[in-house]
């Protein structure tokens, strides 16, 4: 049975505002539930419902997780996903044979980026260990663009970086073979972030985001402008479910250090709440997705936001795809947006993605705001 789900079309938009420069403090921001919404129609526009299965060399993949995956600059993609029967992290490119990360095992999704180091670049595989501390496998591909013979062991993120161990890092690429990760504290509700300098190869100090507080692990990810980007970032966004089940946004202009006071996105008439974290992807082209599991039905959710602040619609799933307790993966390749689940979708099951939306069809949108 087809059950129908709606777009909910906010008419407000929201800037979330940072301390301004000489420690004055900028205006708060406008609240989510200033503004009414509008049924508009299911789903994104022209979203379909053909998913199909993520599949290696061995046929679909299978996983007690959601797994991670990432493109380089030539279009090479690496899969991880934590085994189906087994704690190990196993990793195929380009669909490939499926290989295990040597002594890594782990109760969580792995993620995984790619960073530019000006040749072949790094894919860097994280996980949270079974006792909590976060660990990284970086391989770099071959000079023919496979994968090296021998796979490398982790090492272990410093800075005691730690958190539950049933909960996943999220982590973003920056430029320069650089990144940034972001945690929950094993002990609190905070949110902890830290800068990996990609060219000097050390961790700046991990500092908490103010106002952050959640019992899951957020979403993080970073656009960066570059000559080809019609409409840049240049900065970094945080996505979390807050202690009280709803989805805040908070943002950093890339190279300040210095996170806006996080908001709640949310579209009056809509549930928007969720007891697991979210995903975030950004494109190119000015606009991404915070994406959810509702809490109410497992179904799909994802909220459009913008570079300027702001947000312009709640879009539920089309197809009525399951993903019980499993965050689904949003991924954006160029300005295609795609969906990643382990559930069910389409009279399928298992590991499944589908292509969701092109924003090359949208105005280019305002200028970031501070």
């Amino acid at each position: 049975m087809l059950i129908k789900k709606r777009l909910f079309i906010a008419l407000v938009t929201l800037v979330a505002c940072a301390a301004a420069p000489g420690g004055m403090t900028a205006p708060a921001p406008a609240s989510a539930d200033d503004g009414d919404a509008s049924i508009s129609s299911w789903g994104f526009p022209g979203e379909g419902s053909d998913w199909q299965p993520v599949t290696y060399a061995g046929g679909q993949i299978t996983s007690r997780s959601t797994p991670g995956e990432a493109r380089d600059n030539r279009g090479n993609i690496l899969h991880a996903w934590r085994g189906a029967d087994n704690d190990s992290i196993w990793i195929s490119l380009n669909n490939g044979p499926a290989y295990s990360l040597p002594n890594a095992q782990t109760w969580t999704p792995p993620r995984v980026i790619w960073t530019d180091d000006g040749g072949r670049g790094n894919f860097r595989i994280f996980h949270t260990g079974t006792e909590g501390h976060v660990y990284q496998h970086r391989v770099q591909l071959s000079a023919s663009y496979q994968l090296p013979g021998t796979l490398p062991s982790w090492t272990k993120i410093p800075n005691d970086t730690r958190t539950t161990n049933t909960e996943p890092v999220a982590v973003a690429a920056l430029p320069d073979n650089s990144f940034m990760l972001a945690w929950n504290s094993q002990s609190t509700d905070d949110i902890w972030t830290m800068y990996y300098n990609g060219e000097t190869a050390t961790y700046g100090a991990p500092s908490i985001v103010p106002g952050a507080q959640s019992k899951d692990a957020p979403g993080l990810a970073a656009q960066v402008g570059s000559n080809n980007d019609p409409a840049p970032w240049n900065q970094i966004v945080l996505a979390f479910t807050g202690t009280d089940n709803y989805v805040y946004m908070s943002r950093q202009r890339y190279g300040t250090g210095n996170w806006t006071n996080p908001f709640r996105v949310y579209a009056t008439g809509t549930p928007g709440y969720t007891r697991n974290g979210p995903s975030v992807a950004l494109s190119r082209s000015g606009y991404g997705v915070i994406t959810i599991t509702e809490d109410r039905d497992n179904t799909i959710g994802s909220y459009m936001i913008s570079r300027d602040g702001g947000w312009s619609g709640y879009y539920e799933e089309n197809s009525f795809a399951l993903s019980p307790g499993r965050t689904p993966l949003a991924v954006v390749a160029g300005t295609d947006v795609y969906y990643v689940i382990n559930g069910s979708a389409g009279g399928k099951s298992g590991v499944l993605w589908k292509k969701v939306y092109d924003f090359a069809a949208m105005p280019t949108p305002s200028a970031p705001q501070w």
